[in-house]
């Protein structure tokens, strides 16, 4: 209750400096401007990036050598998206996949195939804004290019540090993740997330040329991954406020307003959320969904 009642305190002080910060008047006829035919297209591509999530999922389990259906992994996915509706963390709806999933492969490769699936969306996270940043040096800067190349190194020295650590479970990470990397799937995993991530980036440049936001599109592909991976950090509730103070910092480089940039951050949150009750349904049924997965197996 403490560590809950901290997060709430923190996303409650980030949302009133955010709120100071912007226009609600603005930020009103902005979002009014998303029509429902931009807000269910927008949407559509956001499960679209689910399903490619889903083949990426199977694929890490498939090099732990087991076998899942993709379709089963795509209606875990919404579940747990759902779930993260309520969880006070981003990363909540990951527990009830694994707990789910590992009454069909077993805890231990159900967190790991969680945490290499994890793992491999992050490295190409930071990967796609590293590129950015050092591509389009002149149009950031050296105090954003030093930034994001600092959290790529710290990101890379945390990752690689689990080989020292002498708990068992943690070192087994680690080897799961070297095992992984000699898989024939490592690469086939990495250009699908590719895809996945540049779809969800892309999200937010198509909102901000519905809005006629005047931002080179660079600057969404150096910043979203890094708001992305702060807001991961547990230290507020599902991310809120950090998401939204994150968007006013990185995004007034790139010449958006403070109430500009919350648009961005809360079209694109509304799309999640829409599409996260989806999941609902399947939660409401997962032990029926656990057994079809089972009978999956026993066919392969």
């Amino acid at each position: 209750m403490v560590k809950l009642f901290i997060k709430l305190t923190i996303s409650g002080i980030l949302v009133a400096l955010v709120l100071y910060k912007i226009n609600l008047h603005n930020l009103a006829n902005m979002m009014g401007k998303i029509g429902v035919l931009e807000f269910l297209g927008l949407s559509c591509l956001y499960i679209f990036a689910q399903l490619i999530s889903s083949l990426r999922w199977s694929m890490v389990i498939s090099s732990l050598e087991e076998k899942t259906s993709p379709i089963y992994l795509f209606k875990l996915y919404l579940m747990g998206m759902f779930a993260n509706l309520f969880l006070p963390s981003t990363i909540g709806g990951d527990t009830i996949k694994g707990y789910i999933i590992s009454k069909t492969i077993g805890v231990r490769k159900a967190v790991s195939s969680i945490f290499l699936e994890r793992y491999n969306g992050l490295l190409v996270l930071l990967l796609l804004s590293l590129v950015s940043s050092l591509l389009f040096f002149k149009l950031f800067g050296i105090k954003i290019v030093s930034l994001i190349v600092g959290i790529n190194i710290f990101s890379l020295l945390a990752i690689y540090s689990l080989k020292f650590v002498k708990y068992e479970k943690v070192r087994d990470f680690y080897t799961d993740i070297a095992t992984f990397h000699k898989s024939r799937k490592f690469y086939t995993v990495t250009a699908l997330s590719f895809l996945v991530q540049t779809i969800n980036i892309l999200m937010y440049f198509f909102v901000a040329l519905k809005l006629n936001f005047h931002a080179n599109i660079a600057f969404y592909f150096a910043f979203i991954p890094i708001i992305t991976l702060i807001s991961f950090l547990p230290i507020s509730f599902n991310g809120i406020g950090v998401r939204e103070f994150s968007f006013v910092y990185f995004f007034k480089f790139a010449g958006l307003s403070s109430t500009q940039a919350v648009t961005l951050s809360l079209a694109v949150f509304f799309v999640v959320v829409f599409t996260s009750l989806l999941g609902g349904v399947f939660y409401i049924n997962n032990e029926r969904i656990v057994e079809e997965a089972k009978r999956f197996r026993k066919r392969t």
